[in-house]
C-alpha cells in the first residue's frame, strides 16, 4: 500500500534525470555547431571585408590623385 507513495516519485525522477540529460546532450550538439560557425566567420569575414573595400580604397585614392590632394 505504500509501495505506490515510493515507486511514482522515484520513478518521475528518475524519467526527469534522463530527460534533462537528452536535452543538456542536444543543447551541446546545437553549441558545438555554433561555435564551429563562429570560427568559420572569424576566418572569412577579414577576408571579405578586405575584397570589400579595397576596390572602394584604390578609387579614393585615384580620385585624391586626379583632383590633387
Amino acid at each position: 500500500m505504500y509501495l505506490e507513495f515510493v515507486v511514482g516519485p522515484v520513478l518521475s525522477l528518475l524519467i526527469a534525470l534522463k530527460f534533462g540529460d537528452m536535452k543538456d546532450k542536444e543543447r551541446e550538439k546545437e553549441i558545438a555547431a555554433l561555435q564551429s560557425q563562429i570560427e568559420l566567420l572569424e576566418n572569412e569575414l577579414p577576408k571579405k571585408v578586405m575584397a570589400t573595400m579595397l576596390p572602394v580604397a584604390k578609387a579614393v585614392q585615384k580620385l585624391n590623385q586626379q583632383v590633387g590632394l
